[in-house]
């Protein structure tokens, strides 16, 4: 009898130590290093910060779409492109100037591009402004407004009297164009003025009307009726100044695409889930994401019931925690808030929430879709010429990893214990395999003695 039992537990052994092996053998952990190339690649000066719009954000587009074909994920209704429309700062010929005229139109002060001035990205409906004394001129400290007719024009003393800080694109934003200008600019132009001075000024920056894409494919489940998993991030950023610097945009959000892309190869190795996975690349993030909002308005009756994890900026080298971001009418209680946030406490993680409608989250969640983002919150460099991917730290990457892993192992595979803890059954199958041999070698040994 004891002879059976242990026959039956070898066998039972081998079972799981066979599943588990091969789980082992197959299943291929997202490679951070990997990861962190691609960032590297994806925030080069070749890709100059890749504003929607710009034939570099468009080969951004074919590069992904070249990746879903590689990893064979079928495209999303028949179509690896969802085409929509924008409006995008177009650079047009000519050269950015600020400077004072005298009364006969002769140039009294040139102000230098880039050190004492530059275009903020918001908008430009206009690309030019001259005033003088007794124009609508509104002061407030070193900032002032132009009025001219229903067209406004803002020039600010940015935060720190920094003139590298590059805001998003937002088409509809009340001005007509937006100048940062140095404290001592802001100063001097107020003093020409007063003297019956004339200040112009000219941004080689127009609006114009263009069609755009986000990438989309999927990773075909068993059961179709099902609702989905969808994994997202935003691949645009803020292109470059007129001097040519380049907003690489690593951590934000190269970072983000480049974790989507290796958790592709990730969930391709475990081999074919409960319910159809969503790899989603959204463009227009920082035009206020309206390649989520495209997505989500197009296709929102197919995506009832499903559940969203973003990812912007994931690899920051400053030690921040890790931001469950949602909803602004979301809490710490809400129901998918509250399952990342048990994981983050299941592996360790620290963590912190943020409740603001600031990523691609926000309207999946204005149309009662769960979604978090995930996001190493570091502002530190955020929108200037600093965010390069030498800053990109793959400790941060792997932590991510390890939370959304085990959500999607959870939704996606139906909580498969052989893809959630096969390197743990290897080793016990393993350990447990060898002494329950020998128990029964010695077991023999005293039968036949």
């Amino acid at each position: 009898m004891k002879k059976f039992l242990l026959s039956l537990i070898i066998t039972i052994f081998c079972i799981i130590c066979s599943l588990s092996f091969e789980n082992y053998y197959f299943i291929r952990p997202l490679n951070s290093n990997e990861v962190k190339n691609t960032v590297k690649y994806l925030s080069s000066d070749d890709f100059n910060g890749r504003l929607t719009g710009t034939l570099e954000n468009y080969e951004t587009i074919n590069f992904i779409k070249n990746y879903f074909k590689d990893q064979n994920l079928i495209p999303y209704k028949n179509n690896y492109l969802q085409s929509f429309n924008v409006i995008y700062p177009r650079a047009v010929t000519g050269t950015p100037y600020l400077l004072v005229k005298d009364k006969n139109g002769f140039i009294v002060k040139q102000y230098k591009y880039a050190i004492d001035y530059k275009e903020d990205m918001v908008n430009f409906r206009y690309n030019n402004v001259s005033f003088k004394k007794g124009d609508n001129i509104l002061w407030r400290g070193n900032n002032f407004q132009v009025q001219q007719g229903n067209n406004y024009f803002l020039f600010y003393n940015p935060q720190d009297d920094n003139v590298n800080f590059r805001s998003s694109f937002i088409s509809n934003s009340p001005h007509c164009m937006y100048i940062m200008i140095k404290k001592h600019t802001a100063q001097e132009i107020n003093n020409y003025i007063n003297k019956g001075y004339e200040i112009s000024c000219f941004i080689p920056f127009e609006d114009e009307f263009t069609s755009t894409y986000n990438v989309l494919g999927y990773i075909k489940g068993k059961n179709q009726n099902l609702p989905p998993l969808i994994l997202s991030a935003h691949f645009d950023h803020v292109g470059s100044d007129l001097a040519g610097t380049v907003y690489n945009g690593a951590l934000d959000n190269a970072s983000g695409t480049s974790f989507l892309l290796g958790l592709v190869k990730y969930i391709n190795s475990i081999g074919k889930p409960e319910r159809n996975i969503i790899i989603a690349a959204f463009n227009a993030e920082e035009f206020g994401c309206l390649g989520s909002k495209n997505f989500v308005k197009q296709y929102k009756n197919d995506l009832k019931g499903s559940k969203v994890i973003n990812f912007d900026m994931i690899g920051s080298d400053k030690n921040v925690p890790i931001s469950i971001m949602s909803g602004k009418f979301d809490t710490k209680n809400s129901s998918f808030v509250k399952e990342i946030a048990g994981l983050c406490n299941e592996n360790k993680a620290n963590f912190k929430y943020t409740f603001e409608n600031c990523s691609d989250h926000e309207y999946f969640r204005a149309y009662g879709i769960d979604a978090v983002t995930l996001s190493d919150a570091d502002m530190s460099r955020i929108h200037t010429p600093k965010d390069k991917s030498q800053y990109i730290n793959t400790k941060s990457i792997d932590r991510c990893f390890n939370i959304v892993s085990k959500e999607i192992d959870s939704f996606a595979f139906g909580r498969n214990p052989y893809i959630l803890y096969y390197k743990q059954l290897f080793i016990v199958s393993i350990i447990g395999l060898l002494l329950s041999t020998i128990l029964y070698i010695k077991c023999t040994k005293n039968t036949n003695n």
